[in-house]
């Protein structure tokens, strides 16, 4: 566990939209007006406001291509790294974490500037994973977008040269995807940064169990991620290794819960319905249609597609103070290290 405590932290704004193609946005899919604004500026304030307040983390997404449906929901990305180094600059307390999509980026490359924020924010600074989940992003990049098993392998290489340039000198490698001769990255990190890896199929799973030291779980049944992190946990034990668990909530916490459900009407008349289909489509790989043949039993593709709506298929953590507090007691109980939470 982190401590005594659950940790608290932000989902920055560094992914989103920004004018002049449309509205602010970030993890509503709505076109409703939402105070986040993708810029170093509102990112710069929100890290010191965390800093300040006692909350630990400052967490980054990284997008590329460009955005979802017509009105275009998460055009805008900055680069995860820069805005840490500059964050990391700013403060001294909070941990802060970056995004690496892994298929983009050789981790010589990755490597270095880990290394080097290492020396800025020492421990402090952390990196996520990922393996990729949306085709256009590598059609943009004329790289093949590879099936799920393939993406995972690669993120395993990544995640095994990262450490080899971290911890040794002219070394040799030759994998499924990257070779290297005479591999070297000096100066090297220490401590080693954290990795953190998102996702629950058994490669992901996997993934964690060797090489990271923080899982990025959803929590929307917090009976079901309190099993995964139980098997996780086993898993890592017995590997001799020590894995933590984060998750990402969407918050909506008002003086009364009439407040709460007047503003979810607000969401909900202005949803993005063309945005949220195609986001759900892209993390599940199937058509909104294929998906409801294997809906539960009284699900409907209208819930499902507001649970994209609201916070982007994150736990919502709706109520007032007193119920939000409650709804994070849970998270809690259920295993959970850390939580990030982003708001309208």
């Amino acid at each position: 566990m982190a401590g005594d405590h659950l940790e608290l932290g932000i989902f920055a704004p560094t992914i989103g939209r920004m004018p002049p193609v449309g509205p602010c946005s970030f993890q509503l899919v709505s076109e409703v007006p939402q105070r986040s604004a993708v810029d170093w500026e509102t990112n710069r304030r929100i890290a010191l406001l965390l800093e300040r307040s006692g909350l630990e983390i400052f967490f980054q997404a990284q997008r590329g291509g460009s955005g979802f449906g017509p009105n275009r929901f998460w055009s805008h990305s900055l680069d995860s790294f820069s805005v840490a180094a500059a964050v990391a600059a700013l403060t001294s307390r909070i941990r802060i974490m970056s995004t690496v999509h892994t298929a983009f980026y050789h981790p010589a490359m990755i490597a270095r500037k880990a290394a080097t924020l290492a020396q800025i924010a020492g421990p402090r600074w952390m990196l996520n994973l990922v393996s990729g989940w949306v085709k256009n992003d590598f059609d943009m990049l004329g790289i093949p977008f590879e099936d799920h098993a393939q993406r995972y392998r690669r993120t395993e290489e990544f995640a095994t040269l990262l450490k080899k340039f971290w911890t040794e000198n002219f070394f040799d490698y030759d994998g499924e995807f990257y070779t290297v001769r005479g591999g070297v990255c000096e100066p090297k990190p220490d401590p080693l940064p954290s990795l953190v890896n998102a996702g629950g199929s058994p490669a992901a799973k996997d993934l964690v169990v060797r090489h990271c030291d923080w899982y990025f779980i959803g929590s929307a049944d917090p009976v079901q991620s309190r099993k995964e992190i139980a098997e996780v946990r086993e898993r890592a034990e017995a590997a001799g290794r020590q894995v933590r668990f984060i998750t990402y909530i969407f918050t909506l916490c008002r003086e009364s819960e009439l407040a709460c459900q007047e503003e979810l009407g607000e969401i909900r008349a202005n949803q993005d319905g063309a945005a949220a289909t195609q986001l759900l489509e892209e993390m599940s790989g199937q058509t909104i249609g294929t998906m409801a043949l294997n809906f539960p039993e009284g699900v409907t593709e209208e819930q499902i597609i507001d649970g994209m709506v609201i916070g982007v298929g994150s736990a919502k953590h709706i109520g007032t103070p007193k119920q939000v507090a409650e709804q994070l007691a849970v998270l809690r109980a259920a295993g959970f290290d850390a939580v990030v939470t982003a708001f309208r």
